[in-house]
């Protein structure tokens, strides 16, 4: 009901009170969409104002127990700072769940060779936090080399017998999640124009 919601709003508000945030509730379905269209059109604005760089999605979907985000966000700036990433941030900050999208020119290969430095770095952090390498996404290749970290070797193992059950010959996304090691993932990040 609409009581319901303005109580939740009101326990949020309270809730947020000791942090320095400014809290915008919006008053009808017009403003709504207006935070819904700064918030989906973000990235478009600007990817569309820097010519020459790509999306590098490599540590696009993590995920951190919100409690932890306080101390977790100026680390990870920190991280994605120190390697001058030009990146935008997106997300569910209500579950901890971020996408982040650094613009890169991927035909530099100062460019790719950070991706590997950051993602170490980055999902070092995560897990130090408790948290996950893909929250919504997918393990895919780019993370694949990271997933017993992140699982555990008798995890990962299970894994990799699944994955011989269903693909006995690795033919349907091969080295996907169990079979990605860094070089080969490395090797499938795009290199052309943008």
């Amino acid at each position: 009901s609409h009581h319901e919601v303005m109580e939740r709003i009101e326990d949020t508000k309270k809730s947020l009170e000791k942090f320095p945030a400014t809290v915008r509730v919006a008053a009808n379905r017009k403003e709504s969409e207006k935070y819904w269209a700064i918030r989906r059109e973000s990235f478009n604005l600007l990817r569309h104002k820097v010519r020459g760089k790509h999306t590098a999605p490599f540590v696009d979907d993590i995920i951190v127990r919100p409690e932890f985000l306080p101390e977790f966000l100026p680390k990870l700036y920190t991280i994605l700072d120190r390697y001058q990433l030009l990146y935008t941030i997106a997300g569910h900050v209500g579950n901890g769940n971020f996408h982040i999208i650094p613009l890169m020119d991927l035909r530099q290969k100062s460019e790719r060779e950070k991706i590997p430095r950051v993602s170490k770095e980055v999902y070092k952090l995560v897990l130090h936090y408790g948290g996950s390498l893909s929250a919504e996404h997918n393990d895919g290749l780019i993370r694949g080399p990271y997933l017993q970290q992140m699982y555990g070797r008798k995890v990962f193992a299970m894994f990799v017998q699944v994955k011989k059950i269903f693909d006995p010959q690795g033919i349907f996304n091969p080295r996907k999640k169990t079979g990605a090691n860094l070089r080969y993932a490395m090797a499938h990040i795009r290199k052309d124009e943008p």
